[in-house]
């Protein structure tokens, strides 16, 4: 495999050795792509997969707690810029719907061939959402056509980073939010930093009006609670 400084790093999940060992062989087959972590549980991607440099993670739907998908918002929360990529045999509407409100960037049929894999890390590395079932063989669907425009497109936060976006809104510093999220203040700064990215802002007082103007936000006197 050729390596550089552009070779994309993943995190592979699924609860069976032999199926990591089998996707993660086929991954190092593929031009600038390397598997730096694999785990077997939901409990051990929470608990370490911050000690790993990652852009994509392949994670097996039955690794997850799919009741409230909470797991796919933490993990961001943890990896700050993770790209998740779903792997799962069941593909109905509502329920990729639910893995992208909780922050998948895409879906891929347990079907898919071994380019399709290659194509599906690829895509998410670049930031593209999309989706690939088994009722469009050999075909990539950009996620917005099957869950909605305003989840993929209006709203290109997570669900945590519309939490601090809000915050943000409210006036509060840093080590506030971080307080309050129970979260160190480096994540804050590394949510910041990304939100302001992805909406293409360099200071505080444009994200909010930014925020405002793609309808993220009402107003910022609006986002204030009880004081």
């Amino acid at each position: 495999m050729k390596r550089s400084e552009d070779t994309i790093r993943i995190l592979l999940a699924d609860e069976h050795r032999l199926v990591r060992s089998a996707i993660s062989a086929l991954i190092e087959t593929f031009d600038n792509m390397s598997v730096v972590a694999e785990m077997d549980s939901e409990q051990q991607l929470m608990t370490e997969a911050a000690r790993f440099d990652v852009d994509v993670a392949i994670i097996d739907a039955a690794v997850i707690s799919l009741g409230r998908l909470e797991s796919l918002g933490q993990l961001t929360d943890i990896c700050p810029g993770i790209r998740v990529v779903v792997l799962s045999t069941y593909s109905s509407d509502s329920f990729i719907r639910r893995l992208f409100e909780a922050g998948a960037y895409g879906f891929l049929h347990k079907n898919s061939d071994v380019n399709e894999l290659e194509m599906a890390i690829r895509k998410a590395a670049q930031g593209e959402r999309f989706v690939l079932t088994a009722m469009e063989p050999e075909q990539f669907v950009d996620a917005a056509s099957v869950v909605g425009a305003a989840i993929i497109h209006e709203n290109p936060l997570t669900l945590r980073q519309s939490e601090v976006l809000t915050l943000v809104a409210r006036g509060l510093r840093s080590k506030a939010i971080a307080d309050k999220l129970n979260v160190s203040i480096k994540t804050i700064e590394t949510h910041r930093a990304d939100i302001m990215r992805r909406l293409g802002v360099r200071h505080t007082a444009g994200l909010v009006h930014e925020a405002i103007r793609l309808g993220l936000l009402v107003t910022p006197q609006d986002t204030d609670g009880p004081r």
